[in-house]
């Protein structure tokens, strides 16, 4: 791992699930501490997730964020004070629908989103497992091809950790030339439109920002927090982060969750 020194970041984005919050979904006083102390010597933060903007509006709103937030990984860029639209970023509807077909074939739980909604089949367990996981409701109609009108924000398939693990490598080769798709926890398979990541959203608000990458950096956990690492002047994967994800960062946190957020802010912006 690199030594690196402790430059003049000006921005951080920080990934929600399991890196701002861990399992008990909620910001730890220490961890606010340390993005205040951030925003008062100038620094700006804001929150980089899969999570749709509805559901991260809340933890924006606890931080005080005025800093377009990138959600859907990278679909939506929304402010949480002011609702501005920056961008969004809808997966075409004929692919959303060839992914659909293949997934519903499969009997993959599916979730889709559509005008910040979450519409599903049914309210099966997945479902109330994701809306007590995400405190959002989920909007029940029947067969999703059908119900499917206009371009969605996103696709989320969800199924056992080891089935992921084996059916990831054929959906990214099935649908990787027409949708990016990525792991995020580990029974979660995201799929968004073509080049639509949480990296290319954090160097297209970098730009608006006019925040030059090497005073960007990037904390997260999971594999679809792998392109904003890269593109970070400092990458930064917390201590519970995956193999992938510690491989791909250029400084692992020894502490976990916000803990780990809080480590990587002291060492980097706060130098302390």
């Amino acid at each position: 791992m690199t030594d690196l020194g402790c430059g003049q970041i000006k921005l951080i984005a920080i990934d929600i699930d399991h890196t701002l919050i861990g399992s008990d979904l909620k910001i730890g006083n220490r961890t606010k501490q340390a993005i205040n102390a951030t925003i008062d010597v100038g620094g700006r933060v804001t929150l980089a997730t899969g999570r749709m903007y509805q559901a991260a509006v809340p933890f924006a709103e606890e931080l005080g964020l005025d800093v377009p937030l990138i959600t859907y990984d990278g679909a939506l860029v929304k402010t949480a004070k002011t609702q501005e639209v920056y961008w969004h970023k809808p997966i075409p509807i004929e692919d959303a629908k060839e992914i659909l077909e293949y997934t519903q074939a499969f009997g993959y739980h599916t979730n889709l989103y559509v005008d910040d909604e979450l519409y599903v089949e049914s309210l099966n367990e997945e479902a109330r497992r994701y809306m007590a996981h995400v405190n959002v409701e989920a909007k029940p109609v029947g067969n999703l091809l059908r119900f499917l009108s206009k371009p969605p924000t996103k696709l989320l398939m969800m199924a056992e950790p080891k089935i992921v693990e084996r059916v990831l490598p054929e959906l990214e080769e099935k649908f990787g030339a027409k949708a990016h798709v990525a792991r995020s926890l580990p029974g979660y398979i995201e799929f968004t439109g073509e080049n639509v990541t949480k990296g290319s959203a954090l160097a297209a608000l970098s730009k608006h920002l006019d925040i030059q990458r090497d005073q960007v950096m990037a904390i997260g956990d999971s594999e679809n927090d792998i392109s904003m690492l890269s593109y970070a002047g400092i990458g930064v994967a917390v201590g519970n982060a995956n193999n992938k994800v510690q491989e791909a960062a250029d400084y692992v946190t020894e502490g976990v969750n916000g803990d780990g957020v809080v480590e990587a802010i002291n060492r980097f912006v706060l130098n302390s």
